[in-house]
């Protein structure tokens, strides 16, 4: 397993990342780690993007999960904050959506475990600062293959 790492200075170098990794990986599961604003969303921006996909892409906190839509082309961006099992994920309708092939980017995945055995792009995305007013991203990412 290949580990990719590159910094991003700012929030257009995140997107134009994530742009790339969606042209890469434009069918898939992707799931985003990174602490509360660290640039999940940012990502998840870039990645539509990519995709062709130009709505304006928000954190689906509050509403677990966003679609965004191209001509027959999705993008689902969800948010497990707030869920705590795997029962939780299957209500809101995630292997209906993998079953689709269109791309499925979740942050905070690692609160169900089992999702990590399942294909994916893990992408995790660090703040470090550089000044005491100035911060970068280190985004690394990495395809894993089923675990059984």
């Amino acid at each position: 397993m290949e580990t990719n790492k590159i910094i991003a200075l700012s929030e257009d170098d995140t997107m134009s990342i994530a742009a790339k990794l969606a042209k890469e990986y434009p069918n898939h599961l992707v799931l985003l780690k990174g602490e509360l604003g660290a640039g999940k969303t940012v990502f998840a921006r870039g990645f539509a993007k990519g995709l062709g996909i130009e709505s304006n892409v928000s954190s689906p906190s509050y509403t677990l999960m966003n679609e965004y839509r191209k001509g027959h082309k999705s993008m689902f961006h969800l948010d497990l904050y707030r869920l705590n099992c795997l029962e939780e994920v299957v209500d809101i309708g995630l292997f209906d959506i993998l079953d689709s092939k269109q791309p499925c980017l979740i942050e905070w995945a690692e609160r169900v475990y089992e999702l990590s055995k399942l294909p994916h792009l893990s992408v995790e995305i660090k703040r470090q600062s550089v000044s005491d007013n100035d911060e970068q991203r280190i985004i690394t990412w990495h395809w894993e293959d089923s675990k059984e």
